[in-house]
């Protein structure tokens, strides 16, 4: 069970860094999206490629999103799984 954990915690952690970069491509993307009025103006953005990648990037940031969700449970429920079964091995 100590292994298990110890591996949730390794690719929880390398999670976080990767959903921190898409985080911050998505937002960009968002806010060409959400004012593209405005950077139209511009004329080497082009906007059907930005919601391509802001739309592809969407499905791996859901499928990132749930394994943190996932090996974040690990770390949370493993500590009150072990305090438990050290409280019945003590009362034995």
């Amino acid at each position: 069970m100590t292994k298990i954990y110890l591996w949730s915690k390794k690719i929880h952690r390398i999670l976080v860094i990767v959903i921190i970069f898409i985080t911050i491509i998505m937002a960009g993307t968002g806010i060409f999206l959400k004012y593209s009025a405005t950077f139209s103006r511009v004329s080497f953005i082009d906007l059907g490629l930005v919601r391509y990648i802001h739309n592809n990037l969407s499905v791996l940031f859901a499928t990132i999103l749930f394994l943190m969700i996932v090996t974040g449970a690990m770390m949370y429920v493993y500590p009150w799984y072990v305090q438990r079964k050290n409280k019945k091995e003590n009362h034995i």
